[in-house]
């Protein structure tokens, strides 16, 4: 199918999702092959949980929906509706998380416009239960503190099996560094870090030695040499 082959994905990664999170499911897909996308792995977890919402709403509101089951629905739902309140409005937020969230954001909504073009193959999510800003920024804080994403599902296994077979779906598609321990991350970091620094003095040094052996006659010679570290002086044009 044209729309899998566009977002990079396999269509037996979807079959044990429901319809209506297919594509949000495929996107994210996408967007985690995404070299500009830096997420990492309580940023997917977090997203993962907001899809959830209409799930939980969908065993609530079911006519005759009683017992254990709709209880964890409801104590689920509960909990996230704290977590989103907890989220004040115009509290601090971190801005790497908000850019991140809103590439994600970007993806689902080309992910739309394609599945439209297309004539809508797969099913469209209802964008309202599908993304809250508030919940998933709350539930980053909450996962980046020591709250883990089973943790809080125990209280609903339906709503934990499904979060299994998204996070299992979306899994393969994320870079490996999404899942390493957080000290092999830091260290992987740093080394790349330093290996950018140590490139960036060379290539100040490689375009120092370029200008000494510029001609200076040429009043527009030192505009062809492609980063200037330092202000030229007047003396040098004239």
């Amino acid at each position: 199918m044209l729309l899998f082959e566009a977002l990079k994905v396999k269509q037996v990664v979807l079959e044990s999702i429901p319809p209506l999170l297919q594509l949000p499911i495929a996107v994210t897909c996408y967007w985690l092959q995404s070299t500009e996308a830096k997420a990492k792995l309580h940023h997917l977890q977090a997203l993962l949980l907001g899809m959830l919402m209409e799930p939980l709403h969908a065993v609530i509101n079911c006519p005759g929906e009683e017992g254990p089951r709709a209880g964890g629905a409801k104590t689920l739902s509960e909990e996230f509706q704290r977590v989103k309140t907890a989220t004040r409005p115009g509290a601090r937020l971190d801005l790497d998380t908000a850019h991140i969230f809103c590439q994600w954001q970007c993806c689902l909504q080309m992910g739309l416009y394609l599945n439209q073009l297309l004539s809508t193959p797969l099913p469209e999510p209802d964008l309202t239960q599908l993304y809250s800003g508030s919940l998933v920024h709350g539930l980053c804080q909450q996962l980046l503190a020591s709250t883990s994403a089973e943790s809080l599902l125990n209280m609903c296994p339906e709503a934990k099996q499904l979060y299994e077979h998204l996070f299992n779906a979306t899994r393969s598609y994320a870079p490996a560094e999404l899942f390493l321990p957080k000290t092999q991350s830091n260290s992987k970091k740093r080394r790349q870090k330093k290996k950018a620094g140590s490139q960036s003095k060379s290539q100040v040094v490689t375009t120092s030695n370029t200008r000494h052996w510029g001609d200076r006659s040429n009043r527009f010679g030192l505009l062809m040499v492609e980063s200037l570290e330092e202000p030229v002086e007047t003396s040098e044009l004239e």
